[in-house]
C-alpha cells in the first residue's frame, strides 16, 4: 500500500496514518511503458464475426505489465463495418480519423476525429464506417481484451 499526504494548496498537511490510500489492488506487477502502432500486429483478419474491423491491442494485461485497463485501435476499411454486438464491459470510443456511424441501442451516433462515445455495460452496438474509412481509440475497465466476451446478434 502507498500512503500519502493529501492536503489543499497552503493548507497544513494531514496526518499520513489518518489517510492511507491503497493505489493498485494486490495483483500482477504493473510497470510504466509506451507502446508505438507500429509495435503491434493488426489483428482480426479472418475473423468473420467481426466482418471488416481491424485492430491493434496497445495495453492488455496478457501481453503489457498493466492491469484494470485495455486500449485499442480499430480500423475500417470504407464501408467496413462491425456487427452489431454486446458485452459485459462499458467501452469508450474516441474517433481519430475517417468518419461513421455506432449504433447503440437502436440509436445512431455519428463518429470522427475528437468525438467521444460510451457504450453502456451489455448495450447492443455495431459500426458503420463512412467513404474514407474510420478509426477510432476503444478501451474497456478490464485486465485484457481476452476477458471481454463479444455476444454477436443474429439477424
Amino acid at each position: 500500500m502507498i500512503e500519502f499526504e493529501a492536503h489543499a494548496p497552503g493548507a497544513a498537511p494531514v496526518a499520513p496514518d489518518l489517510l492511507p490510500v491503497e493505489i493498485a489492488p494486490p495483483g500482477p506487477v504493473c510497470l510504466a511503458f509506451s507502446v508505438t502502432a507500429e509495435e503491434r500486429p493488426l489483428e482480426g483478419e479472418g475473423q468473420s464475426d467481426f466482418a471488416e474491423v481491424r485492430w491493434r491491442t496497445f495495453i492488455s494485461g496478457d501481453m503489457t505489465p498493466s492491469r484494470e485497463l485495455t486500449l485499442g485501435l480499430a480500423e475500417f476499411p470504407a464501408g467496413g463495418r462491425l456487427p452489431p454486438h454486446r458485452h459485459a464491459p462499458a467501452e469508450f470510443y474516441y474517433g481519430q480519423s475517417g468518419s461513421g456511424v455506432v449504433t447503440v441501442d437502436g440509436r445512431d451516433f455519428p463518429i470522427g476525429p475528437g468525438v467521444a462515445l460510451y457504450v453502456p455495460p451489455g448495450a447492443e452496438h455495431g459500426t458503420v464506417a463512412g467513404p474514407e474509412g474510420l478509426v477510432f481509440l476503444y478501451g474497456f475497465a478490464r485486465d485484457s481484451f481476452a476477458e471481454v466476451e463479444y455476444a454477436f446478434s443474429r439477424p
